[in-house]
């Protein structure tokens, strides 16, 4: 397995949130992959992936076209 380096980090506000407990570290190595910083943490409903605000579009088009999430995700 290759390691993944986070990129410079940054305040993640926005959250995205219908990801498997167990999928959720993978799933904030592929958007940093892809060059989003991001945290996964615990929301109100479950697991969350934090991300920009900014930047929340396009993680939840990246988190799905990879499989985790829905392309009709709503963010949280």
């Amino acid at each position: 397995e290759v390691e993944v380096k986070a990129p410079e980090k940054e305040v993640v506000t926005g959250s995205v949130s219908g990801i498997d407990i167990m999928d959720l570290e993978d799933a904030v190595k592929v958007l940093w992959k892809a060059g989003i910083y991001a945290e996964s943490g615990m929301g109100c409903t479950g697991p969350i992936v934090m991300v920009a605000e900014d930047k929340l579009e396009i993680s939840i088009k990246v988190l799905a076209d990879a499989g985790y999430v829905s392309k009709e995700a709503d963010p949280c």
